[in-house]
């Protein structure tokens, strides 16, 4: 099972002082407006974006490990989290070792529903882990209001949680960042990982397992889902960002445009990419010829990057948050 350290990543994932400094949503309307007309967002402050991707210019002293097999009806992957490639510096502390191990099924079962990776009360599970051992973790703890009280705030809205992928909140190059526990993650796909450095469209490249059993492929896939012999294209995610002007009065909820500040700005169109809402589907694949459901990790800019639900059952291994 997974070590106990998995208990303090909740409370570490809340940066809500440095998330102050640098600048969050706020909205003011006019105490003397009638209370039956709509709120007034024209001095409402938007939330601020990140500037283009972090930087990666440290090469850690440490050496990865990762061990992957098949244990009867289980996946066990073994790890010490430990990237092998450049990375970035963190103000929260330094990338060290772990001792992690995770267990999956290795015969994974569509359930009909989505599980969601965040819960009423903030993010349930971790994604994935890729073949290097690097867990795929994209839900930050970012709550509105962004108070000094963070996840603890008694006017927390769990629905407007910041998207770690486009606010300022320290990732590298990588899309990454660490824990102050020591765990260095991923919140989109790792450019520097060698496996979606190293693609180029020819062909599948699966890179990682989803928490449920099922594999994780990079950006490319067959252009006929059940035909192998067919082209390779990029897949597109069907998510879209909203338009105009959140609903928020700016003190239960954020106001002013959607802007892609809260992972909430985006909604799924059936048919608008080629995946579905898990951004999955379901074809053949070079390691599953007779078909599989597989995920599909899209690049840091284009969310979610990181699939936001599963489709099959979760390992608990993969849960976070108080009491795991």
């Amino acid at each position: 099972m997974k070590s106990k350290l998995t208990s303090m990543r909740f409370i570490a994932l809340s940066l809500s002082l440095f998330i102050m400094a640098l600048g969050l949503e706020s909205c003011s309307s006019d105490d003397n407006s009638d209370a039956d007309e709509e709120t007034d967002t024209s001095e409402c402050v938007q939330q601020e974006l990140a500037e283009g991707s972090g930087v990666c210019d440290t090469e850690l002293d440490l050496t990865p490990s990762v061990t992957i097999s098949v244990d009867g009806s289980d996946r066990v992957i073994s790890t010490n989290s430990i990237p092998d490639h450049l990375v970035g510096t963190f103000i929260n502390g330094d990338i060290t070792e772990q001792n992690e191990t995770y267990t999956i099924t290795a015969s994974p079962e569509l359930t009909g529903n989505l599980t969601s990776l965040q819960g009423d009360n903030g993010p349930e599970y971790i994604f994935g882990v890729l073949l290097d051992g690097v867990e795929l973790d994209p839900i930050a703890a970012e709550p509105w209001p962004h108070s000094n009280l963070g996840v603890m705030d008694p006017d927390v809205n769990w629905d407007w949680n910041l998207e770690a992928l486009n606010v300022p909140i320290g990732l590298d190059c990588n899309y990454s960042h660490v824990q102050p526990t020591g765990k260095y993650h991923h919140h989109g796909a790792p450019t520097l990982y060698d496996l979606i450095a190293d693609a180029d469209g020819t062909e599948m490249v699966q890179v990682g397992w989803a928490a449920d059993g099922y594999p994780i492929y990079y950006k490319y896939a067959y252009t006929d889902a059940d035909d192998s012999s067919s082209a390779v294209i990029e897949m597109t995610s069907s998510y879209e960002l909203l338009t105009g002007d959140r609903p928020g009065d700016g003190e239960s909820a954020p106001c002013s445009e959607y802007n892609g500040a809260y992972s909430a700005d985006y909604e799924y169109v059936d048919g608008l990419g080629t995946l579905d809402e898990a951004n999955g589907r379901t074809g053949v694949t070079p390691e599953f010829p007779d078909g599989t459901f597989y995920y599909i990790l899209t690049d840091g800019d284009s969310f979610p990057s990181i699939p936001r639900y599963f489709r099959g059952t979760p390992s608990d291994d993969f849960k976070q948050g108080p009491g795991n």
